[in-house]
């Protein structure tokens, strides 16, 4: 018996450490939990696992480290950790985003050329920084398109938190570069998160 219980505590460790190895450490740490039903989030004791508890939409929540781009590590019920999918934590309250939503709506004139203008026009350089793809769900790509526009041609596409670099600021997109390819083109900024 003393054996087995042993062996499982060895486990136990032995995935703790795998799970922290591929973690990637945060600087800040706030985050609100954010679903697309706006009902509550599962928090479970492992990437899949258990569910061991659950968030409201809307609360704060503090990320320890994100694990393999699907999940985030968190403090749950004080100094215990939980694991959410990472779609579900976004940067800033639910209410700003979708005020943010509601205004860019009114500055759209339905115009795709005179749209795609005042994008290029509202054109800022910025020093570089990068950001995370966020899409709008789960199973969801983040689209970069060679033209600040819907319209615009799809150059690739990006799961929930892979690292794009951002070269200049528009009203409602982001200049970005891909790392590893070079590729340059526009990301929505509600679908980038730093």
């Amino acid at each position: 018996m003393l054996k087995k219980i042993l062996a499982l505590t060895l486990a136990a460790v032995l995935a703790l450490a795998v799970f922290t190895a591929f973690a990637e450490e945060i600087e800040d740490n706030t985050y609100w939990v954010y679903t697309d039903n706006g009902k509550e989030l599962n928090v479970r004791d492992a990437p899949g696992g258990e569910i061991i508890g659950k968030l409201k939409y809307g609360e704060q929540v503090s990320v320890v480290s994100f694990i393999n781009d699907d999940w985030a590590v968190i403090n749950f019920r004080g100094d215990e950790l939980g694991y959410v999918n990472t779609r579900f934590v976004i940067k800033v309250p639910p209410e700003e985003l979708k005020k943010a939503i509601e205004e860019e709506q009114e500055t759209i004139t339905g115009d795709p050329m005179t749209d795609i203008d005042a994008e290029f026009a509202s054109a800022v350089d910025v020093d570089d920084y990068k950001i995370t793809a966020r899409p709008a769900r789960v199973t969801s790509l983040v689209n970069m398109r060679w033209i600040p526009s819907e319209t615009g041609r799809i150059i690739a596409q990006y799961k929930a938190t892979e690292t794009l670099i951002v070269l200049k600021e528009l009203e409602h997109y982001l200049q970005v570069q891909d790392p590893d390819t070079g590729d340059v083109g526009y990301i929505h900024k509600k679908f980038g998160a730093r």
